[in-house]
């Protein structure tokens, strides 16, 4: 009789530190490999579990909540600064620059045809 090793056991992963573990590997300059082998887990568990966090996000799903704001170069941007700075906003690949006096609707509309392209 040949007894065959059953591997490793599935693991189960709570909710709080499953997004604890994605939101780590969005942050700026990491490193996907060294989260998931921090992790005992497989890029691949981690890239899949990433894709569906963002899959989730784009078909409605996400909350709202806020996000760092980072302010880049010297300039009095503070109350009573420089009203014509403009506004940068990221998302992955791509850089949205708001004008100095768009509006809140325009841009929604902005974000809102981003989000449809995906």
């Amino acid at each position: 009789m040949d007894v065959i090793p059953a591997g490793r056991a599935r693991r189960r992963w709570t909710a709080e530190a499953k997004a604890r573990i994605i939101a780590s590997s969005f942050e700026a300059g990491a490193n996907v490999a060294q989260i998931a082998r921090a992790h005992d887990m497989l890029p691949q568990q981690l890239y899949a579990w990433r894709h569906e966090s963002t899959v989730g996000k784009r078909a409605g799903e996400e909350t709202l909540g806020f996000v760092p704001a980072v302010v880049e170069g010297g300039g009095d941007g503070g109350p009573g600064g420089k009203a014509d700075q403009e506004i940068v906003i990221r998302l992955a690949a791509i850089a949205i620059h708001v004008p100095p006096g768009a509006s809140a609707d325009h841009i929604a509309r902005v974000l809102g045809a981003v989000r449809q392209v995906g």
